[in-house]
């Protein structure tokens, strides 16, 4: 009995440990989320280069996916973390389609919808 207990234990531990967790804008440093100069791929779609420093090293914790959203003028955005034992799936950039050149605010998404601007965006 104490040893199905413990295992079963075990086996929600590693589960939990291997969860994906999205992150309030709080998580990262003041200065944490910088943009790089965007690149036009095709007529409409456009990579953003961004890159996020947390506030505290946190080892054993990648950004999974980063998911981006075009609100009107603004480009929402919001990180995921796992802890799985493996690194994030996050290629360094989100890519946004069916959005035109111009100037835009991209803003962190807070996973209750809060949202925190960071900075302009200017596709080519």
């Amino acid at each position: 009995m104490n040893q199905t207990l413990t295992i079963t234990l075990l086996i929600g531990a590693i589960a939990l440990s291997a969860c994906s967790d999205q992150k309030s804008r709080d998580f990262f440093a003041a200065d944490g989320i910088t943009i790089d100069a965007p690149a036009a791929i095709q007529p409409g779609t456009y990579r953003i280069p961004i890159k996020f420093g947390t506030k505290i090293e946190h080892s054993g914790q990648w950004i999974d996916v980063v998911s981006s959203k075009v609100s009107g003028s603004d480009i929402l955005v919001t990180a995921t973390f796992t802890s799985a034992n493996r690194k994030g799936g996050y290629p360094g950039y989100v890519e946004v389609k069916g959005i035109t050149a111009g100037t835009y605010t991209l803003k962190y998404r807070d996973p209750d919808g809060t949202t925190h601007p960071i900075g302009p965006v200017v596709l080519p």
